[in-house]
């Protein structure tokens, strides 16, 4: 089952800019709907969610994220084998990817992937063609359910947080 969105949908687009794979249509200040045969289940979508009216592949509720803390793509360096490979950087729809020069500048290395976060939206297209365990998103695909993971257990504020954590 592929991502969907209900009836609590403002139609304020977060979800159109945010999806790799332009899965989302819908206009402005309408409920919008998401193609099944397009979404490739990254929750990118989820996670820009205002209203929080987004469905993953399990019928979860996807849970926001604060802006500074949404999905976004690290590099393992010791892991990457840079131009040898480059599969994270040809995948990445958003251009958020790119080839650095080597760390410390040795001759037999040549370079790493490097993540342009203002570009990442944590699709786990990267994540998921890398053969060397070198990229990651973080946080988690299961950090991305309200259910399990509402915001106020994971950002307390004025002890919201910890009378949920604690109960």
């Amino acid at each position: 089952m592929a991502y969907a969105i209900v009836e609590n949908c403002i139609g304020c687009t977060a979800c159109t800019k945010k999806c790799p794979v332009e899965a989302i249509t819908g206009l402005r200040n309408e409920v919008h709907i998401i193609d099944p045969e397009l979404c490739i289940d990254c929750g990118a979508c989820g996670a820009v969610c205002p209203p929080e009216a987004i469905l993953d592949e399990f019928g979860d509720l996807a849970r926001t994220f604060p802006r500074k803390e949404l999905p976004l793509a690290h590099v393992i360096t010791d892991n990457c084998i840079g131009s040898g490979c480059e599969l994270c950087i040809n995948i990445c729809p958003f251009e958020a990817l790119s080839l650095t020069d080597a760390p410390n500048n040795t001759e037999d290395y040549y370079g790493v992937a490097e993540v342009i976060a203002k570009k990442c939206v944590g699709c786990r297209l990267c994540e998921q063609v890398c053969g060397w365990g070198a990229i990651y998103i973080d946080p988690p695909r299961e950090m991305l359910k309200k259910d399990i993971y509402p915001i106020e257990v994971l950002t307390p504020k004025s002890g919201k947080g910890l009378e949920k954590t604690s109960s």
